[in-house]
């Protein structure tokens, strides 16, 4: 998913619910710290040169 499909998704919803892989969902007094962007430039197993970005929360 892109970065902007987030931002859009999250101008149609009323509240924000962050479950943890446990199945719990974060208390609503906690909040986001840090958002950021991740670029990897690497070369794989067969040689083929790649990129990533991802955005991580």
């Amino acid at each position: 998913m892109k970065l902007s499909q987030i931002k859009q998704k999250l101008t149609q919803l009323d509240r924000i619910a962050f479950q943890l892989p446990n199945g719990d969902l974060v208390p609503n007094h906690f909040h986001v710290t840090e958002v950021g962007k991740i670029t990897k430039h690497f070369i794989d197993c067969g040689g083929t040169v790649r990129n990533e970005e991802v955005a991580n929360f």
